[in-house]
This record gives structure tokens, sequence and C-alpha cells, in this order.
């Protein structure tokens, strides 16, 4: 499995950086932080870049699955899944558990 940070491009992890340093220092102004990519898109190019993006959901959610099956192997509850991921003991079998 491809993990999904290798998804992530150089300019957004650079500008993830500098966003959370700026933070760190307390300098954080809304004015100045980093513009999101599809700002510089015009619709053409957003559209392309969908797939992408949808491609990098699923890695995402395999990624996920993949952790909350090992969890299960270590006998560890719904319920504390569950909380971990901010939704009910139901919800988290609902969505994770193995289907046949």
């Amino acid at each position: 499995m491809v993990s999904p940070l290798a998804t992530i491009c150089v300019e957004c992890s650079d500008n993830a950086v500098r966003l959370h340093a700026a933070q760190e220092a307390e300098q954080f102004d809304p004015a100045t932080a980093p513009t999101a990519s599809w700002d510089r898109l015009n619709d053409t190019q957003l559209l392309a870049r969908l797939p992408e993006v949808a491609s990098a959901r699923d890695q995402v959610e395999d990624h996920l699955r993949a952790w909350v099956h090992e969890a299960q192997l270590r006998g560890i509850s719904w319920a504390q899944i569950g909380q971990a991921l901010g939704i009910t003991r139901q919800s988290a079998w609902e969505r994770f558990r193995p289907r046949r």
C-alpha cells in the first residue's frame, strides 16, 4: 500500500510547513497565508484534478481501514475505535466491519 503522504505535492507540503511555523511563532496572518492551489487553476484544470483528489481520498480510506483492522486484531473495542475517530461504536462497526 502506498502511503497517502506520498501524494502530497511539494508546494502543498512547503505551504503546510510555513503555515505551521507561523502559527507556532504566533505570527499567523490570514491575509498572507498560503492560498489553496485551486485558486490558481481555471475551471478545466480544476476539473482535471478531481480524479487525483478522489484517488488520494481512496488511499487515505484504505490506510484508515488497515489501521482499524490492526486495532481490531489487538482486541480494541468498537467503542474505543469509535471514540478515537469521533464517531459512535455503531458507526465505527458499520463503516469498518469485515465484509464477507
